[in-house]
């Protein structure tokens, strides 16, 4: 009687098992890492915003969705950026053939700004993969413009992977990815770093003798004028 229940009991967990659906893993924030030592440019991850905010700024193209990512995978996706990205400026460069980000990676008087301008959890919702495999989607956001330099962040489920993205006009990135959800449009710009004057540094000697003189003249003209009153 009691092999008879287990074998029951098991026979039910097998078919509960069989009959739940496999759950993506969420994102975690991973520790930040170090850029290349090739890498000579200064980077910068810009202030993200809340999830809810990137959802409101966020639409799609016709056959797919978008719902709000969790504060966790917002603050997973600025360090993502950060490693996956803006550690290896000139890999990202040949990526999106894009010569002035590879020339701002080894000049240290640059800098490299990115920016998310939405990250969202983008769905199937009747549209299909195309003859390579993959689904291509027309994201619409505000912030952006043809000419910028974009690109997709997107979390496969175990780690963060970067797509050059097909097409940027104004308003809209469309890309091409075999996978979907959280997705993130990533801009990058290009700076150059202000040269502040440095602390301590000494008064040029000219200007010292012409302060000096100046003292002089105005003391002297001051016991002058003392003696003929």
């Amino acid at each position: 009687m009691k092999r008879k229940f287990l074998a029951v009991l098991m026979a039910v967990s097998v078919l509960m098992m069989g009959s739940m659906t496999a759950l993506a893993a969420s994102p975690t924030v991973a520790t930040t890492e170090a850029p290349v030592s090739t890498q000579k440019a200064l980077t910068a991850v810009e202030p993200t915003m809340t999830p809810k905010a990137y959802l409101n700024n966020t639409s799609v193209s016709y056959g797919f969705s978008v719902s709000e990512v969790s504060a966790t995978t917002v603050k997973a996706a600025a360090v993502a950026v950060q490693n996956a990205i803006l550690n290896n400026v000139a890999a990202i460069a040949q990526k999106l053939g894009n010569t002035t980000l590879s020339q701002a990676a080894g000049d240290s008087g640059k800098q490299v700004k990115a920016s998310i301008l939405t990250l969202v959890e983008v769905k199937t919702s009747g549209a299909t993969k195309d003859a390579s495999g993959n689904y291509v989607v027309t994201v619409n956001v505000a912030n952006v413009v043809q000419g910028d330099t974009v690109v997709i962040l997107h979390y496969t489920g175990s780690s963060w992977e970067t797509i050059a993205p097909r097409g940027v006009a104004n308003g809209s990135v469309t890309f091409a990815s075999a996978s979907l959800s959280p997705i993130a449009v990533v801009k990058l710009d290009v700076t150059g770093v202000s040269q502040s004057p440095k602390t301590g540094a000494s008064v040029p000697v000219a200007g010292v003798i012409l302060v000096i003189s100046v003292v002089g003249m105005t003391v002297s003209g001051k016991k002058y004028l003392a003696q003929k009153s």
